[in-house]
């Protein structure tokens, strides 16, 4: 049996093959030569098929017959973060949003160290399944774009996507070519997982309700969500600051922040009040730098 459940990166369907797995149907990029694409999907495949942590769903086969490229991976049960924060509006103590946090940084740190960038680092990538961190599609964008151009010209993208791009990539994107090529590094992985810290610790994302103009002009001149107004320990906000930082260099790698999360002060749910949302200051008029 075989069923379409979402899409990301490509077409994700649900089998069966000796137990539940998933296969991610790759599609080729339509810009590319059908045997230049075959040759990265080829390369990416090579560098992912040893990679073995027990917070990264493992790729267990490949399907290399063009144009019918596929990669299977272990079928995940759980719910994703992204569920749990914006759908059903999970209360997350700090402890578990700490426990997550560090057992996402030890994921990244062993990719990394694999010189291997996840690329897409977001809450709708990153699963908990009995009460562990399981990250997937890690190191496949460069297959498949998470965006798509359109006629207007604008750029159409997954909902929050914007805020897990840093600056020097917010900076590049351009709704008039769509064969935009985004350098993600090591330093983009890190900004990504500040946005997932930020909403593991206050369910919502950076920016929540300006329109995404609002949000590429913020990013773009290294101006962040203000923290100041917001009641949670200091040690928390300059990890999301350090992540976010504008030079790509000074933001920490994760194994630094391993680290940080280790030392965290306190176990205490994190409470605010819906009365008293993030506040911001807004502009009236904001273009976006494209």
């Amino acid at each position: 049996m075989i069923e379409e459940v979402r899409r990301s990166s490509g077409t994700l369907m649900k089998a069966h093959w000796h137990g539940e797995i998933a296969v991610r149907i790759i599609k080729p990029d339509s810009k590319m030569n059908e045997i230049q694409f075959l040759d990265l999907f080829k390369n990416q495949v090579f560098r992912l098929r040893k990679v073995r942590h027990e917070h990264l769903n493992l790729y267990t086969g490949v399907c290399i017959e063009s144009p019918n490229l596929a990669i299977v991976s272990n079928w995940i049960r759980g719910l994703n973060l992204f569920e749990m924060i914006h759908i059903r509006n999970d209360s997350i103590p700090l402890n578990t949003a700490v426990q997550y946090a560090a057992q996402i940084a030890q994921a990244m740190s062993y990719l990394h160290e694999k010189s291997i960038n996840h690329m897409s680092l977001r809450t709708t990538n990153i699963f908990v399944q009995n009460n562990r961190i399981i990250i997937t599609d890690y190191g496949l964008i460069p297959l498949s774009k998470c965006f798509r151009i359109t006629n207007q010209p604008a750029i159409i993208a997954p909902r929050g996507w914007l805020s897990y791009l840093a600056p020097e990539i917010i900076r590049k994107l351009d709704p008039r070519n769509e064969q935009t090529l985004l350098q993600h590094t090591p330093q983009t992985d890190v900004y990504a997982f500040g946005t997932v810290w930020y909403e593991l610790l206050f369910r919502e994302f950076p920016f929540a309700k300006q329109p995404p103009e609002y949000i590429i002009w913020r990013a773009g001149n290294s101006l962040k969500q203000p923290l100041s107004s917001v009641h949670i320990s200091k040690y928390a906000k300059d990890i999301i600051n350090q992540c976010w930082s504008f030079v790509p260099d000074d933001r920490p790698d994760f194994a630094m922040l391993c680290k940080s999360l280790s030392k965290m002060p306190g176990k205490r749910t994190l409470v605010r009040s819906p009365s008293t949302p993030l506040q911001y200051n807004t502009r009236p008029h904001i273009e976006a730098q494209f």
